[in-house]
């Protein structure tokens, strides 16, 4: 953990005396990918989480042949 704070310092250290514009356009660049990458994996954990509480859905049939969910 300490040497990711160290690296994030150095980030930050560099970015902050940029104008505005230039880091809102750096942040854009690097978060956008990076924010779509972890909302990716949040979604993939609560889908297996999901499916392994509720289990595979399968329809059942009825008697007369209508399948049933």
């Amino acid at each position: 953990m300490a040497a990711f704070l160290g690296f994030w310092d150095r980030i930050e250290l560099w970015l902050v005396p940029l104008p505005f514009a230039l880091q809102v356009l750096i942040m854009l660049t690097v978060g956008i990918p990076l924010f779509l990458l972890v909302a990716s994996g949040v979604e993939r954990v609560a889908d297996l989480l999901v499916r392994g509480i509720h289990g595979p859905v399968v329809p059942r049939s009825t008697e007369d042949g209508k399948e049933v969910r």
